[in-house]
């Protein structure tokens, strides 16, 4: 079996300069992409328009970024969403919702976090620091809804990738989250390690679904929220991440290109 798709993420729209335009760069049949694509749903509508005439199919998930004018009605803002792009030819919205392609699962969930990702920094300081930065920005937050969509995100993962085990037509299982899925990933990073951010950037709840995994169908975990490259290899499952990242920071790839995953 050889499969291949794109893995793009954290495109942050709102931030660069210019129309967002994916034609003449796709490299695979498919596209994945892990979350982030803009504040604005009607901007992602529009960029998962764009983005479906380049594939035969195109497989979302939400990000943070995709709610943050809704976080006190999460639920809402993802109704009205999934809503939208289900009117979106080739594009589906990998919430609830696992397609299998050719042996391939893709099973995905945006994460979110429960501020405890680095278990040596005190939880409650990360709460109060992250809803200290969105006020800032005037955003209304939730933190402990914030930590319940984690739990429900990571019971998810764990309880679909324990059903994928008994399908025999599944060869291969590629889990997608928007936010981090192991804190190693991330760790060597010195502008966050040790500091309130890092326990926002990734859900260690979701790791779970490992033992879960039986049959050693996992192969790829696909992630984005983190914006570094990443490309490693843990356990015998690959963990990738290619985020665009915010324009307005240090911490993007101006030159931004699909990365293009293969399955063997």
């Amino acid at each position: 079996m050889h499969f291949t798709f794109d893995l793009i993420s954290d495109l942050h729209l709102e931030t660069w300069p210019g129309k967002f335009d994916w034609t003449g760069q796709s490299t695979s049949p498919f596209c994945v992409i892990a979350g982030d694509i803009a504040k604005d749903q009607n901007l992602v509508v529009e960029v998962l328009e764009n983005i479906t005439q380049c594939y035969q199919a195109v497989f979302y998930i939400d990000g943070n970024d995709e709610h943050k004018h809704n976080m006190t009605a999460i639920g809402t803002s993802y109704a009205k969403l999934a809503h939208r792009i289900k009117q979106i030819k080739n594009c589906v919205f990998l919430q609830d919702n696992v397609v299998v392609i050719n042996g391939v699962a893709f099973l995905a969930a945006n994460g979110w976090w429960q501020f405890d990702f680095d278990g040596n920094i005190d939880t409650t300081v990360s709460q109060q620091w992250w809803e200290q930065d969105m006020a800032q920005n005037n955003y209304v937050v939730d933190a402990d809804t914030v930590a319940r969509m984690a739990q429900i995100d990571a019971d998810y993962i764990v309880k679909s990738v324990h059903r994928l085990q008994r399908h025999n037509d599944v060869k291969k299982i590629v889990i997608i989250t928007h936010t981090v899925p192991r804190y190693d990933l991330v760790s060597h990073d010195l502008s966050i390690l040790n500091q309130p951010r890092v326990n926002v950037m990734g859900n260690r709840l979701m790791r779970r679904a490992l033992a879960s995994d039986t049959e050693g169908k996992i192969h790829t975990w696909c992630f984005g929220h983190y914006h570094g490259p990443v490309d490693q290899i843990h356990d015998g499952i690959r963990y990738v991440n290619n985020c665009r990242g915010r324009g307005d920071t240090a911490y993007k790839q101006v030159a931004y290109f699909p990365k293009r995953i293969e399955l063997d």
